[in-house]
């Protein structure tokens, strides 16, 4: 008959064992490391590093801030940079100079009332109906539903959009352009009824999202003091106090 293993062996084989499986763990531990270190973007050492806390916070508010932050850039500061003197248009030029009469349009409906900016992630269409609803009322709105389509073949659809489509294009944002102007004559237009309840809006949301938060100073938080006037937005974009 084999002899049975003593105590001894069977601890030394367990020793063994747990030994090898931690090497293991130590092993797949730094690979997996090592490649979420080299496949990140971000930097290796913490932003803020051996910073204070308020302001290792205000950087990571701002970071957070970024992909909030949209901008529509003139897309033609200067046709020469594009057409060579004699040379031959190219195809994408009508497609640039489409997008560049949309904040032509958009300078001019915001002529009279800055409050009615489009923001980029806005959808255009929605807004043009929302701003040109007074001076375009009824069949008038057909227009703006044509001009989007062109606008959204000239930005997104791979087919050709040629000096022909240009001049539709250019047609219907003369007319958008004469119907922006006449915003003056319908002052009532741009501000909702007054019998509606107004809405309060956080003094939050007004700051500048890049602006430093201010904590209350230390008098403030002592003496407990309360803001005398309260600030309520109402649907027309006036100011009460009460």
């Amino acid at each position: 008959m084999s002899e049975e293993p003593s105590g001894v062996t069977v601890v030394i084989f367990i020793g063994f064992g747990v030994l090898t499986f931690v090497l293991l763990f130590i092993f797949a531990k730094r690979q997996i490391m090592r490649f979420a270190l080299r496949s990140r973007r971000g930097p290796h050492v913490p932003i803020g590093h051996d910073a204070k806390k308020s302001l290792k916070r205000e950087v990571e508010r701002r970071i957070e801030v970024i992909p909030r932050i949209c901008h529509e850039p003139q897309l033609i500061s200067d046709p020469r940079y594009i057409v060579a003197p004699g040379g031959q248009v190219p195809p994408h030029y009508y497609r640039l100079k489409a997008v560049d009469d949309v904040k032509n349009l958009e300078a001019e409906i915001t002529k009279y009332d800055n409050c009615m900016k489009r923001h980029p992630t806005e959808n255009l269409r929605a807004y043009l109906l929302r701003t040109l609803a007074a001076p375009l009322n009824g069949s008038g709105q057909r227009l703006i539903h044509q001009f989007c389509d062109l606008y959204e073949h000239a930005r997104h659809d791979p087919t050709e959009f040629s000096d022909e489509e240009y001049q539709v294009y250019s047609r219907l944002v003369m007319k958008l352009m004469d119907a922006a102007r006449l915003l003056k004559s319908y002052p009532n237009s741009r501000k909702s009824s007054p019998s509606r309840t107004p809405i309060k809006k956080n003094v939050e949301t007004k700051r500048n999202i890049l602006e430093p938060r201010m904590r209350p100073s230390e008098d403030q938080i002592l003496c407990g003091s309360r803001p005398h006037t309260l600030t309520v937005m109402a649907l027309d974009n006036s100011e009460t106090s009460v």
